[in-house]
């Protein structure tokens, strides 16, 4: 069995980077980033975190090394963006049931 390179998220961004830089391996998009991850599982590192954390950091480091790709700033900027519509269809929802007036 290999031995395990627990990585916590203080070290998350830079391990991602580091093993890039030594692998040499070339980051365009985030399917490549992808396969960075999955190379890095293979070879005995865990991303002792939750998997949104780890995608938040897969995305910001695929955007910041391929930053004119349209694809990778939109992951960025997705996820920067506050989600409250999840509040506001509950909300009508619960109304939507109270409503008989449409019944006949």
């Amino acid at each position: 069995m290999k031995e395990l390179k627990v990585i916590a998220i203080d070290d998350l961004h830079n391990c991602i980077r580091d093993f890039i830089v030594k692998s040499n391996s070339i980051i365009g998009d985030y399917e490549d980033m992808k396969m960075i991850i999955l190379t890095m599982v293979k070879a005995g590192y865990m991303f002792n975190m939750d998997r949104d954390r780890l995608r938040d950091a897969m995305e910001d480091i695929t955007f910041m090394l391929c930053p004119d790709d349209d694809a990778n700033r939109d992951r960025v900027e997705r996820g920067l963006e506050y989600d409250d519509d999840d509040d506001d269809d509950e909300d009508d929802e619960i109304e939507d049931i109270g409503n008989t007036d449409n019944l006949d």
